[in-house]
């Protein structure tokens, strides 16, 4: 493609509003994009606290042969107990990272869980 007409396509977009031009003739092809063109990564905010898995592995409420009953609106303590992700040979304890209320509990008895994967959200 004729680089005097990249430029001047080029120059053209930045006296326009278009985020996108895109041209084919016999063959050629040229495609630009502004910055304007770019999506926006999603944002928001909440005042929830997520408790993470902290590993790869099977997630249990409690140690066997005993129970810890999770309930949404339940309170919880900095440091409480959530349960355990149970991997090769290791427990990992799942704790809460802060005083407040469990509004929600996105993990059942026995999942298989991912590293940083959202189990338990907490509004302090």
């Amino acid at each position: 493609m004729d680089t005097k007409l990249v430029k001047e396509v080029t120059d053209w977009l930045k006296t326009t509003d278009l985020a996108e031009f895109c041209y084919g003739n016999n063959g050629d092809s040229l495609e630009i994009k502004t910055s304007e063109a770019l999506p926006e990564p999603a944002q928001f905010q909440s005042a929830l606290v997520s408790v993470c898995s902290p590993a790869i592995g099977v997630y249990h409420a409690a140690e066997k042969g005993k129970s810890l009953p999770l309930s949404q609106g339940q309170k919880v303590e900095q440091g409480d107990l959530l349960g355990w992700i149970e991997t090769v040979g290791k427990k990992h304890k799942v704790t809460a990272p802060c005083a407040g209320q469990l509004q929600a509990i996105s993990v059942q008895e026995g999942a298989v869980v991912e590293f940083g994967l959202p189990l338990f959200f907490i509004e302090p």
